[in-house]
Parts: C-alpha cells; sequence; structure tokens
C-alpha cells in the first residue's frame, strides 16, 4: 500500500521519505508564477512575495490531471493507494483526488479527508503509516485513520490579522474594530471549516489561552498525541507545546514544526496552531514515532 500526501499536511521531503509517503504536487502562485511547495520555501521567501506581489500570493491545490498522472505512477509500484489530503472545505485537492481516483483502471484508492490542515493532517498521515505498518488492509487503514481524525480538536491564534485581511479572510472593518480594541480570534478548523471560536488580547499568551480552549473541550486524563506548528515564533510554540504536555499528563508523543509554507501565507508570522488527538477507542493502538525512520519526531 502506498500512502500519498499533499503538502499542506506539513511533512516536508525528508519526512515523507523516512516515512515512506508520497507526496503530491501543490504550488502558491505569485502574481501567476508557480512555486511548488514541496520543497523548503523560506518563511522570508513568502513574506518578501506577500509585501511586493500585485496581487496577495494564493494556493492551488493538486489538480485532477496531476492527480491522476500521479496515480498512474505510482500504481506501478503498487496497486493499492491511500491517499491523505487537507481538509476538502478548504482546497479542493481533496474532490480532484476523488474524481482522479476513478479513472485509475486497476486500482484500489481510498480518499480520506483528514477535516484539518497543516500538522494535523501531518499526524493523520503518520497515524496511516503505523496502520499500514500493523498491517491493515487499504479499506480498513482508512476507516482507522477517519475514525482518528473525527477526534481531533485543534485551535490556533495570529499575531497579526495582516495577512487574512490581504487574503481577503477577514474584512476591513472587523480588522480595524479588532486592532482598534486590541483583540485577537482564537481561531478553530471545525467540521474542515476555519471558524472564530474565542476572543483574546492581542497581549495574551497563546500558550494559557490555546491550552484553556483544548482541556474545555477535553478529557485530560486521555492519552493523545499532540502537535504545534508556527509561523516564525519558536519560543512560543514550545511555550504553547509545554502547556499542553502538562495539561494532558499522558500525551504520548508531542511534535513541534515551523508551519507549512501554504499556512504561513494566510495566518502569517508569529502565528501558533495547537492540535491534539485522543489515542483511546481506536481500533489500533498508536505507538510515539522514533525518529529513526517510522514517524515524524
Amino acid at each position: 500500500m502506498r500512502i500519498v500526501t499533499n503538502p499542506g499536511s506539513n511533512l516536508d521531503e525528508d519526512l515523507t521519505l523516512a516515512l515512506d509517503v508520497d507526496l503530491v504536487p501543490q504550488k502558491i502562485i505569485v502574481d501567476g508564477i508557480s512555486r511548488d511547495t514541496r520543497g523548503t520555501i523560506d518563511f522570508a521567501q513568502v513574506d518578501d512575495w506577500v509585501k511586493k506581489a500585485l496581487k496577495h500570493p494564493h494556493v492551488q491545490g493538486t489538480t485532477e490531471a496531476e492527480f491522476v498522472d500521479y496515480f498512474g505512477n505510482l500504481i506501478k509500484k503498487d496497486p493499492e493507494l491511500l491517499v491523505v489530503m487537507t481538509s476538502r472545505k478548504l482546497i479542493g485537492s481533496h474532490d480532484a483526488a476523488v474524481a482522479a481516483s476513478k479513472k485509475i483502471a486497476g486500482a484500489k484508492i481510498e480518499v480520506v479527508d483528514s477535516l484539518v490542515t497543516d500538522v494535523g493532517a501531518g499526524l493523520a498521515t503518520l497515524a496511516a503509516v503505523q496502520a499500514r505498518a500493523a498491517g491493515l488492509e487499504l479499506a480498513k487503514t482508512a476507516a482507522f485513520v477517519r475514525k482518528f481524525v473525527a477526534r481531533g480538536r485543534n485551535a490556533f491564534q495570529v499575531a497579526t490579522l495582516d495577512n487574512l485581511i490581504k487574503g481577503g479572510r477577514v474584512g476591513a472593518v472587523q480588522a480595524f474594530v479588532a486592532n482598534f480594541l486590541n483583540i485577537r480570534p482564537i481561531l478553530s478548523v471545525d467540521d474542515g471549516l476555519v471558524t472564530s471560536v474565542a476572543k483574546t488580547s492581542a497581549k495574551a499568551d497563546p500558550a494559557e489561552k490555546l491550552t484553556e480552549y483544548l482541556t474545555q473541550k477535553m478529557d485530560a486524563k486521555q492519552p493523545v498525541w499532540i502537535a504545534v506548528s508556527h509561523g516564525r515564533a519558536p519560543e512560543v510554540a514550545e511555550r504553547v507545546a509545554t502547556r499542553l504536555k502538562e495539561a494532558f499528563p499522558k500525551h504520548e508523543y508531542a511534535l513541534v514544526r515551523p508551519l507549512s509554507p501554504s499556512i504561513y501565507l494566510h495566518l502569517g508570522p508569529g502565528a501558533v496552531t495547537a492540535w491534539v488527538y485522543p489515542l483511546d477507542g481506536l481500533d489500533l493502538r498508536l505507538k510515539a514515532p522514533s525518529p529513526s525512520g517510522r514517524g515524524l519526531g
């Protein structure tokens, strides 16, 4: 079984090589020029695009035609493909993968909507890797990953509204009021869509506010996987991870990574995201990933 994901899952080429995961193309479009996000893109480069582009850059998901070519090559190695995509409500890659899967003869392809993006989708991909290693067949692996993703919760906070405004995700009036009152939204990907779930002072510590939100939504006594990602704010991300590990004392894994370039484009400098996935009740007991080749650590 081949496992496929897109760069929005925040697994770079080195990680996907270690995980034996295939990474489909995805692009950031800057004034009509495509920039492949599978390679390393420095945040300073993204900031420069945002500052100098005539039109705010945007992310282009993998197209149906690209999936057809990609799947066609992969099934020469293995006729079974598990495709873990970032939320279908945030980017068109999921639906393009489904459409492409119907055009590939002689293959068994399961497309799973992770319901989220960034390291949340990365953890879903890692769960799929462990299910494959445990010998689960394709359909059972897909069902396992769907159950895993449905149980997760997440929250994130931005330091500035600038990129959200430029990208059209926050209106000018909303931004003016928020900046005037010195408040910032706490956001969450809920049912595949980004929604505002709370408000906090722009000066508030994200470690406190994100942990507070997540512990209100989940049983803190259960074993969990934790992930945190950030936009040029490693110290803040480490504080968030530390608070989450304290709040969920039975945590079995905690991952901290920079944001994927496509998500950084939207959230901007200083943003931090937090993701928690319960492990109890799953058909396969997930283990802490190993740094040596089958995990994200």
